[in-house]
């Protein structure tokens, strides 16, 4: 029952890659401390959480596999330009990403106007159902298992082993006091953004000739 964990330990630096350029651009944008990035790591490493365990549910529950899936490329584009049009709007606006304390706390029309509240979550939640080898790798084994609840728990075992990789990225906190990062952070999500825009543009475009 270890094989999500042993996969995600022997694929973690590759998802990691896949990965760091939504979480890097977000921490250096922010410009906190080592402690405050590790809360926006987990920030974003639960949404990454969710967006497994959801997909790897609604695979399960519909009964087929991630291959058989004939507009796979439409589906994954449109994740794709959802991330893009997220990282440009954090990389073009002068908004703090809030924890979900923070956004609790605040009045109904505050909560509003400061929409979305984590946006570490979001992206996070965004580049877990991201079609990316390690991915690919943990549906294929997930869609083995006869038990929604193997299914799932092969996705938490992955989550736990790649997640390892993570944990040394908060220590870009160190170098908060230079201003000048933050700044970098704001453009690099947005180089990043037109990355996911230009791939989700031509998944969909391949998917739709396809079909």
């Amino acid at each position: 029952m270890m094989q999500g964990f042993m996969l995600g330990i022997a694929s973690g630096m590759a998802c990691l890659t896949y990965c760091a350029p939504v979480l890097v651009p977000v921490l250096l944008g922010e410009g906190k401390n080592v402690q405050q990035n590790y809360v926006i790591l987990g920030q974003f490493l639960g949404g990454r959480l969710g967006g497994y365990l959801l997909f790897a549910l609604l695979a399960w529950a519909a009964g087929f596999p991630l291959s058989g899936l004939q507009d796979r490329e439409v589906v994954f584009g449109v994740v794709y330009m959802v991330l893009a049009l997220f990282l440009a709007y954090y990389g073009l606006s002068n908004h703090r990403a809030l924890c979900a304390g923070q956004f609790l706390e605040q009045r109904p029309i505050k909560r509003i106007s400061n929409w979305p509240p984590a946006i570490p979550l979001v992206f996070g939640f965004l580049s877990g159902i991201n079609l990316c080898p390690p991915f690919l790798l943990a549906f294929t084994e997930a869609a083995d298992k006869a038990a929604v609840w193997q299914s799932l728990f092969v996705f938490f075992t992955f989550f736990l082993g790649t997640s390892l990789y993570f944990l040394p990225i908060p220590l870009l906190g160190a170098f908060n006091r230079f201003d000048a990062l933050q700044k970098v952070g704001k453009l690099a999500a947005i180089l990043v953004a037109v990355y996911y825009l230009y791939t989700g543009i031509i998944m969909i475009a391949g998917g739709v000739i396809i079909s």
